[in-house]
């Protein structure tokens, strides 16, 4: 649960998304990322599409501290490192989608 102070409440206590919301956030954010980076030059490669989502799910889950929640903290470190993993592969789709060719000219 995300808890919040308000103006004219102590304490305000929101649910938390649910998996439906957290991809369609992901789904957002991911592309807006991946949209970013490709603006910058960058490129995705063997680094970002296996090793990034794999450092990041480490990251997450033990040096975090996500095994502490359980199966809760599992879920949270295999998403963020799912997200990782999207955000580079639609950058790696950026830079391979087929370019539609221009029809030719009609005489």
């Amino acid at each position: 649960m995300l808890t919040i102070r308000t103006p004219h409440s102590t304490f305000r206590t929101l649910p938390k998304p649910t998996l439906q919301e957290r991809f369609q956030e992901l789904n957002a954010a991911s592309s807006r990322d991946a949209a970013a980076l490709a603006a910058q030059g960058k490129r995705a490669g063997l680094w970002g599409l296996c090793f990034a989502p794999f450092l990041t799910f480490v990251r997450s889950y033990l040096w975090q501290g996500e095994w502490r929640h359980g199966i809760a903290g599992l879920v949270t470190a295999l998403f963020t490192a799912y997200g990782v993993f999207v955000r580079y592969a639609k950058l790696w789709e950026h830079h391979h989608a087929k370019t539609p060719a221009a029809p030719p000219p009609q005489p």
